[in-house]
């Protein structure tokens, strides 16, 4: 069976995070995930677009994300696609998990919700990060 998809392009700013969210929710409601998980996934895709704004377009209204979400039965996968500065995951540096100050948790807490997370660039050199949530039959 095809994947059911869904596209959405939004402004590189965080006004566009509220339509990311009503979009991940409608998927996830269809996904039939129940109603804490399909919050935890919410925040996963929030937090990677959150990221993508501040980190790689730091909020340039002229730059976009490109969302695209499929539903194929046996997983919902998340494809964010951005025309920012080129992101290298490894020059990230983690931070102790206890060590308590506000933000620096997103890559974190987008690893321990989703099955899948694969960051690399298209062949445009566009930034592009995939993230995947088994469903459970």
């Amino acid at each position: 069976m095809p994947p059911d998809l869904i596209h959405l392009q939004i402004a590189a700013h965080p006004a566009g995070l509220k339509q990311i969210r009503d979009m991940a929710a409608k998927v996830s409601a269809a996904a039939g995930l129940p109603e804490n998980e399909a919050g935890s996934v919410i925040l996963a895709i929030n937090e990677a677009c959150a990221n993508i704004i501040k980190h790689c377009c730091r909020d340039h209204p002229d730059r976009c994300i490109d969302i695209t979400m499929a539903l194929d039965g046996a997983c919902l996968s998340v494809t964010l696609v951005d025309n920012g500065t080129p992101f290298d995951i490894g020059s990230i540096k983690p931070r102790d998990i206890h060590d308590i100050k506000p933000g620096g948790l997103g890559v974190h807490i987008i690893r321990q919700v989703m099955d899948l997370v694969e960051y690399s660039h298209t062949p445009e050199g566009l930034n592009q990060v995939r993230l995947v949530k088994k469903l459970k039959n």
